[in-house]
């Protein structure tokens, strides 16, 4: 049952494009292409703009440990109204991070973790380092892992949607390139001789 419904939809798209002609046919599919390649920048600043909300380090599981952290800001850049922190205005801020240990770190934090409003306060921060020599530091404020975790999530879903539309613009180049019938005529030989 399952072949006939997939017979019948590769006989109504074959007979789709044929109505319209080789030439608006393979234009369709070029616009599908399209349309997810739109889909694909589209859902990436979405994606970037909700885990831009996120202030915490990034921590999820228990190690390596959040160390306790007091920071300083120095000079703030705006960005937006699309930037790699997705779509709106964010501040870019110069810190001085300062670790219990006696460690005094200078870096830039995204997202409107710290804004220039910040300026002048001491602000309660987290450090979370990776690595053997703990080399890979991340910065931000104090937050629930539950919100980092949420944001791990975030980041399988947009994967997983990344990956669906990339094989989708691929799909329809390809079916643009060849045409729909052809398409299918190759995809179906290739189908009978698997199962032979």
């Amino acid at each position: 049952m399952g072949s006939d419904r997939t017979r019948r939809a590769q006989r109504d798209q074959i007979a789709a494009y044929e109505r319209r002609g080789p030439f608006w046919g393979r234009m369709s599919q070029f616009a599908v292409a399209l349309a997810l390649i739109v889909g694909i920048v589209l859902s990436t600043l979405v994606f970037d703009t909700l885990a831009s909300f996120y202030p915490g380090a990034g921590a999820v599981k228990s190690t390596p440990a959040e160390q306790p952290a007091e920071a300083t800001v120095g000079d703030c850049q705006r960005v937006g109204p699309v930037s790699g922190d997705g779509l709106g205005y964010w501040w870019h801020c110069g810190v001085t991070v300062r670790t219990p240990d006696g460690r005094e770190v200078e870096t830039v934090v995204e997202h409107s973790v710290v804004t220039p409003d910040d300026r002048g306060k001491t602000i309660e921060f987290r450090e979370v380092c990776y690595g053997k020599d703990n080399s890979d530091c991340r910065y931000g404020r104090p937050a629930s892992r539950v919100w980092a975790l949420a944001l791990s999530m975030l980041g399988i879903v947009r994967i997983g949607l990344l990956l669906l539309l990339v094989v989708g613009v691929g799909f329809s180049l390809v079916r643009g390139v060849v045409g729909v019938p052809a398409y299918y005529a190759w995809h179906n030989r290739r189908a009978t001789k698997g199962s032979a």
